[in-house]
């Protein structure tokens, strides 16, 4: 098993595939912490002062918004493999095939952690200098940040193993991609204002990551922080393990 992390931890190493998409990665977090300050105050995102938790919560977590990078690297990390045709050959050298991709699995993992901690630092170091300019200080305990912004690292490092589990299911990298940002921009968001289904909505991906940091964004109670962390880990490795037996049944040679 260690010779298969060598070798998928290699496989995004010696590309410029994930410092690319982690500057992408840092530079929606910046955007996500960057607007949710802006709009602090502006009409159905009423003004609480800044030393509120609410507010000091919602601006932190806004570096989960990094997590689109995130789940996108996990389903290159796979696809690649079937749109090069190199798993033809990585599955001739190591035919238990459910060993690769938990391979992969943990090494889009580590990449996903490392996008998490770059985008929880660059939120921390455009709000922290901001929040002291205007003389409120952070409530790293009190205000409950320390757990929305591990939390938020959390997200993006499992969205990370979504990707690779949507990659093994649908095989098809931009067919992977465009159904992934359509489900996560506009198919869950719909479901979360329909009536008759909005109560699904929080054992959802998107939810069960918002439950993860513990921050809100609509009207949906959502589960609770440790019980979002497990519902999205768990859809991650249902849709590898759906993938799995899907590959398991293929001629890749």
């Amino acid at each position: 098993m260690s010779g298969l992390l060598r070798s998928e931890a290699r496989k995004v190493t010696t590309t410029k595939l994930w410092w690319g998409m982690l500057l992408g990665s840092i530079a929606f977090a910046a955007l996500g912490v960057v607007s949710q300050i802006a709009t602090n105050g502006l009409k159905n995102n009423p003004a609480l002062p800044l030393n509120d938790p609410v507010t000091q919560r919602a601006i932190f977590s806004s570096a989960v918004s990094g997590y689109l990078f995130s789940v996108v690297v996990g389903i290159i990390l796979i696809t690649t493999e079937f749109r090069h045709f190199t798993s033809r050959p990585t599955f001739l050298l190591e035919p238990r095939r459910g060993r690769v991709i938990a391979a992969k699995l943990l090494v889009a993992s580590a990449v996903g952690l490392l996008y998490g901690f770059a985008d929880v630092a660059v939120s921390v170091a455009i709000t922290v200098p901001w929040l002291s300019a205007k003389g409120v200080s952070v409530g790293w305990l009190s205000n409950g940040l320390v757990i929305v912004m591990v939390g938020a690292l959390f997200v993006i490092a499992i969205f990370a193993v979504v990707g690779v589990g949507v990659g093994v299911l649908m095989r098809s990298q931009v067919a992977a991609v465009i159904a992934t940002l359509a489900y996560l921009f506009v198919v869950e968001p719909l479901i979360s204002v329909i009536p008759v289904i909005k109560e699904a909505y929080r054992y959802l991906p998107g939810a069960a990551g918002g439950a993860l940091t513990g921050v809100s964004r609509n009207q949906v109670t959502l589960l609770s922080n440790w019980q979002g962390g497990l519902m999205l880990l768990g859809w991650g490795l249902l849709f590898a393990f759906l993938g799995w037996l899907l590959t398991v049944r293929r001629d890749i040679a």
